[in-house]
């Protein structure tokens, strides 16, 4: 069966900087059949140089220069040459999931919908957040169901980039010309020739947001009355089209007026004489919709000053509803103690009653690095194996104010551990500092640290964390610091003479998965998008080629980490079996990752590992380098070679017994504190 083309639009200017990751990842698709799209918008940089020299290499890139015209009439420009079944925009500062096109389109193939979208991961310099997260994997909805979700500005929003569409559906010239926030505009007449849409749960669309270029972020009069007016025609077309949101519509509308109302105060543009006419424009609107109904603190005050009064509105704003605003720093404040003061009374019911021996691991996750995840659950099991007499109490980053009724409740033979991982040091250092001073507050008692890696940067600062980390550790009586790894052993050795380090295994090289005998197919791509992140643009260009090569389109791409955080046990367990399963079904894992490498393993899963930035890959990589279906690989030029040593392994068992001793040393150990 030939797969439908799908026509990617994609508008370029001056974006030399991030051409060509994007252009990487939309290459590189698990999915040939493309029409690649790239229209210059009269850029002055070397943008178009670099989509020439793309095209030159792939015969499925077709390349438009034209004059300046923005981003609305390049994307028209675009959509006059798309020839795809679907089509799908991204802009050229972004990237996407090298499963993104297929997954899309197979949504397409098994049900019967007019449009497709997904979630979208935004990155700020390394720091990747899913957007949105719900727990239903594919939800279907009708027109109006799309419009209630546009409305509401949460699950979905306005952005064409995180969708496709039917080629047939989109009208001519759909985006506005001379206007920003054009896809707010266009977003209505899209959704109003549809049916059906599916909306896939699953972040798909890397969005960046520390483009300071962009024109999001960009500050300005023009931004303001553009957004204002896009607003305004939306909600118009959205109510001719579906008369019955119209109180909804007009509702959202007011909310977000008041929002931009907001902004020029807080810009001081609402002083300028430039500003008058939206303001008027502004009070008239939400007169008419009667703002005073609106939710908020003092929602009729600060409604009628914004209808009377220029003047007042700037002060009822200032003084009650700004964030930093003394009245709403008070009510934060005092929500803040009720929700401690539950949550303390709860922890104590629930781990400090009863006069139990206490095993508390201070610093477990929430958080949705599946690799931390993991260690997390083996430090449970590895405390319910060696020490079954104790109970478990688990203490999270965010639950310092936890730590004085622990300390009250601690005896002599209790015993505090803080989470095993590669937290000590200036790669995270929120968490370090955090780390840190929960440690201070158990100076006197039974302390140690389940296996860590070591990474101090080499300069003032780091040489400042580390005596920060020296003291501290120093002022503890009873102390022991396992490290995962033999440079971070080297690195205490001579950096923390006086404690008390021993090198011991990675917790989650403990863990055994339930394996069923699957037939295995094609590669998984588990690799990095945060701060970690050393794979450069030329090595991923290279790898993927190699991956094409071998694999065809028979790969996935996936990572060790969900992007959202505030997750419960259960939900982190399902998360970890899942990936576990997807692992288990592929021949071949290549990563960056650590727990992406030590996944393979205890998946008897092959795996060809990439350097990070953390020296902690190497290090884990000696306990199990024994197994010789992993394999570590320095020059991502030899890749080829080892796909096909690593393809041609048979046989594959993860052989733990030196682990298993490390652990029994390790027990006997903190018994001995």
């Amino acid at each position: 069966m030939t797969e439908p083309l799908v026509s990617i639009i994609i508008p370029v200017y001056n974006v030399e900087k991030y051409l060509d990751k994007c252009l990487t990842t939309v290459v590189f698709q698990n999915y040939d059949n493309l029409q690649i799209i790239l229209v210059d918008d009269g850029s002055t940089d070397n943008s178009l140089s670099i989509c020439k020299r793309w095209s030159s290499k792939d015969e499925r890139i077709e390349v438009y220069s034209k004059k300046n015209g923005g981003l609305s009439d390049a994307r028209n420009y675009g959509l006059r040459y798309a020839k795809g079944e679907y089509i799908s925009f991204v802009d050229s500062d972004d990237w996407i999931s090298l499963n993104m096109i297929s997954k899309m389109v197979s949504v397409f193939s098994e049900n019967d919908v007019d449009m497709v979208t997904c979630q979208f991961i935004t990155v700020n310099n390394g720091n990747a957040k899913l957007f949105f997260h719900q727990d239903k994997k594919l939800n279907i909805i009708d027109r109006k169901g799309m419009f209630k979700l546009l409305l509401e500005d949460n699950n979905m929003t306005s952005h064409v980039w995180r969708k496709m569409y039917k080629r047939n559906l989109i009208p001519k010239d759909v985006f506005e010309v001379g206007k920003n926030f054009e896809d707010i505009l266009a977003m209505p007449i899209l959704v109003s020739r549809c049916k059906k849409i599916a909306c896939m749960n699953e972040g798909l669309y890397f969005y960046r947001t520390s483009n300071d270029k962009s024109i999001v972020n960009t500050i300005s009069l023009r931004n303001i009355e553009d957004r204002f007016y896009a607003l305004k025609k939306f909600t118009d077309t959205l109510i001719n089209i579906e008369p019955k949101l119209k109180k909804f519509a007009n509702r959202a509308l007011a909310i977000k007026e008041i929002d931009i109302y907001r902004d020029l105060i807080d810009t001081r543009m609402i002083r300028n004489r430039e500003s008058l006419s939206l303001i008027i424009s502004l009070r008239e609107d939400l007169r008419e919709k009667n703002c005073r109904v609106l939710p908020g603190i003092a929602p009729k005050l600060f409604g009628y000053s914004i209808v009377s009064s220029k003047t007042l509105s700037i002060l009822t704003y200032e003084l009650l509803e700004k964030q930093n605003s003394l009245i709403k720093r008070g009510i934060r404040k005092f929500k803040s103690y009720v929700i401690k003061y539950k949550k303390r009374k709860a922890f104590n019911a629930k781990y400090l009653s009863g006069n139990n021996n206490l095993f508390v691991v201070l610093g477990v996750p929430d958080y949705g690095n599946l690799g931390d995840q993991a260690l997390k659950f083996a430090e449970y099991n590895f405390i319910h194996n060696y020490f079954p007499d104790f109970k478990i109490v688990p203490v999270g980053l965010n639950d310092g104010d936890l730590i004085r009724n622990i300390k009250r409740k601690v005896k002599n033979k209790d015993i505090i551990a803080q989470q095993a991982g590669g937290n000590i040091g200036t790669l995270y250092p929120l968490i370090h500092n955090t780390q840190l001073s929960f440690l201070s507050s158990f100076k006197k008692d039974r302390v140690f640290v389940f296996p860590q890696t070591l990474y101090f940067k080499d300069d003032n600062e780091g040489e400042q964390y580390l005596k920060n980390t020296e003291s501290i550790y120093r002022d503890m009586q009873h102390f022991l610091l396992f490290t995962r790894d033999k440079f971070s052993y080297n690195f205490a050795q001579k950096k923390l003479p006086e404690v008390d380090a021993t090198l011991m295994p990675d917790m989650a090289l403990s863990l055994t998965p339930r394996i069923t005998d699957k037939r295995r197919n094609g590669v998984i791509l588990l690799l990095r998008n945060d701060a970690e992140k050393t794979l450069s643009v030329r090595d991923l260009q290279v790898l993927l080629k190699n991956v094409k090569r071998n694999f065809k389109n028979n790969y996935i791409q996936s990572d060790t980490h969900i992007y959202f955080d505030n997750i419960d046990d259960n939900f982190a367990k399902n998360k970890i079996y899942e990936l576990w399963d997807k692992i288990s079904r592929s021949q071949l894992v290549i990563t960056d990752r650590l727990h992406g490498m030590v996944f393979a393993a205890l998946t008897n899963t092959p795996c060809i590992v990439l350097h990070s930035k953390s020296p902690k890959i190497q290090g884990v990589y000696e306990w199990i380098k024994n197994n010789k279906f992993i394999f570590l690989e320095d020059d991502i030029n030899e890749l080829s070679n080892m796909i096909k040593s690593a393809l041609a392994t048979s046989g594959c068992h993860f052989e733990r017994k030196n682990i298993k001793e490390k652990f029994d040393q390790m027990a006997e150990l903190i018994n001995k504190l």
